[in-house]
């Protein structure tokens, strides 16, 4: 495999790196998720993105916890409140459809670009899917589009998953979510990744970890506590939420591995730092 093919050049190669450290994480005994069909999707060229990465083991940790906090806040949602419709938005390689034991009359809508959509499909075709899983092409950039996906939404209670997502879109696109959704729509939950600059200088001890993937991000990006401000000044508040920082008893054993087993003084971390999964919500719970 040529150099060029562990480079990511567009915002959709990240979804090849994201399966492969599930895919990863599927080998060991004590992954952190399980997802079967990772490997498959991932290729040779989603291990070559992950194995460039810098720090690619605590990428592949850090991104399968991610996708293990959006399964339980998901899964606590749908037990708990009328949901019919999942808009995945910037779905990528997510498998959730087949993996996750789901309800089988809840629609469940794929949202990304053609050539994504079409390439999970061809690779997972004949694997019985747990819900009901369509797929619609739409770039939530353009406004038309977004209606787009609103429409496809319908008039049941919803809720959309943003994993990963918003942290590549134009600032103007997080606004312009954050207020058509709250006020346009019947989606009353919504699971989104926040990640601070704070949580990132402490996690990197000063070093970049987003050097890989900052020029496929807009260039008026958002902060995570940017994001966060946003969502909040449109009237979402957080029902529920996983700590990067406090809820990650189960990862501590294998981080001193990787340390060499030798005991390290924690990161400082900002006080109250809101990283991790949020499900947030426009309605009283």
């Amino acid at each position: 495999m040529s150099p060029g093919e562990s480079e990511i050049t567009h915002v959709s190669d990240t979804a090849l790196m994201v399966a492969a450290c599930r895919a990863a994480e599927t080998e060991l005994e004590d992954g952190f998720v399980r997802d079967p069909f990772a490997a498959r999707l991932a290729g040779e060229r989603g291990k070559a993105i992950l194995n460039a990465m810098p720090y690619a083991n605590v990428a592949r940790m850090g991104l399968s916890i991610r996708a293990r906090f959006v399964d339980e806040l998901l899964l606590e949602a749908l037990a708990t409140n009328s949901v019919a419709t999942v808009l995945s938005v910037g779905c990528g390689l997510d498998t959730r459809p087949w993996r996750l034991e789901l309800p089988a009359n809840l629609r469940w809508i794929e949202v990304d670009f053609a050539d994504m959509l079409d390439y999970k499909e061809r690779l997972m075709s004949g694997e019985k899917m747990n819900c009901r899983r369509q797929g619609l092409v739409a770039d939530v950039i353009n406004p038309q589009q977004r209606r787009e996906i609103y429409e496809a939404a319908g008039p049941e209670p919803a809720l959309i998953i943003t994993e990963g997502l918003l942290m590549y879109l134009p600032a103007a696109t997080i606004h312009a979510l954050a207020s058509e959704i709250a006020h346009e729509t019947r989606i009353a939950h919504w699971i989104s990744d926040i990640t601070t600059t704070g949580f990132r200088k402490a996690l990197g001890g000063g070093t970049d970890t987003m050097s890989p993937i900052r020029h496929v991000q807009a260039a008026d990006a958002l902060q995570g506590e940017e994001i966060l401000h946003v969502l909040q000044r449109h009237g979402w508040t957080t029902a529920a939420r996983r700590s990067y920082i406090t809820d990650v008893e189960f990862a501590q054993e294998r981080v001193r591995l990787m340390m060499g087993g030798k005991p390290q003084p924690p990161p400082s971390f900002p006080p109250g730092d809101p990283t991790g999964v949020h499900r947030f919500s426009t309605v009283g719970e």
